[in-house]
C-alpha cells in the first residue's frame, strides 16, 4: 500500500491546483498521508526520498510546463529514478479526442526523455479550464486566435471555457494508489 504521497504542481492560473487537490483527496480515502506543495509559493519537503509516490503535475500555457515543476524533476531525478513517480498536466489539447496522442508526445514523453531514468508508473492529460478575463490583452488575443479555430465562422468564442473531467481525474487517482 502507498503510504506517504507527495503532490507537487506548478500553476499559472489555478486550475492545475484544483486537479491536485482532487487528486489529493482521491489519495486520502486511501488512509495515505499526503501532502501537496504549490513549487510556486511552498518549500519543497526536506526529505524527498521518504515519500512512497510521487505525483508531479503542471498547467499547460503556450505549449509549455510551468518551470518549477520542471527544475524540480531536473534537481530530484537521483531520487525520483528510485521511486514511483506520477506525472500530469493540466491542457485545453485534453480535451479534445484529436490532440490527445499529441499532447502525450509533447507534454509528458518529452519530460521523460528529458530525464533519463525518470519511469513515471502513470501520466495523465486532463482537460482544464480557462478564463480568458485572467489573461493580459496580448495574451487573450492570442488564445482566442488559437481557440476560434475550434468555432464555426462567426461564432464568438467564450471568455470562460471549463472542460475539467473529475470523474477522469478521480479514477487515474484512483489507479496510482492501486500500483
Amino acid at each position: 500500500m502507498t503510504e506517504r504521497v507527495l503532490i507537487c504542481y506548478g500553476t499559472r492560473k489555478g486550475t492545475t491546483a484544483e486537479m491536485a487537490e482532487a487528486i489529493a483527496s482521491i489519495i486520502k480515502e486511501s488512509d495515505a498521508t499526503v501532502d501537496v506543495v504549490n513549487l510556486k509559493k511552498e518549500k519543497i519537503p526536506a526529505r524527498v526520498e521518504d515519500y512512497d509516490l510521487i505525483v508531479v503535475g503542471s498547467g499547460i500555457q503556450i505549449g509549455s510546463w510551468t518551470s518549477e515543476p520542471r527544475d524540480f524533476i531536473k534537481n530530484h531525478l537521483d531520487i525520483l529514478s528510485k521511486k514511483k513517480v506520477a506525472l500530469f498536466v493540466v491542457c485545453m489539447d485534453a480535451a479534445h479526442p484529436e490532440r490527445c496522442e499529441w499532447a502525450q508526445q509533447n507534454y509528458l514523453d518529452k519530460i521523460v526523455m528529458e530525464n533519463p531514468g525518470l519511469q513515471p508508473i502513470s501520466t495523465a492529460l486532463i482537460p482544464g479550464r480557462i478564463d480568458l478575463n485572467q489573461h493580459n490583452f496580448v495574451t487573450r488575443r492570442m488564445l482566442k486566435s488559437i481557440i476560434s479555430k475550434d468555432f464555426p465562422p462567426g461564432e464568438e468564442v467564450p471568455e470562460v471555457m471549463d472542460f475539467r473531467d473529475m470523474d477522469k481525474v478521480r479514477e487515474w487517482a484512483k489507479t496510482l494508489i492501486s500500483e
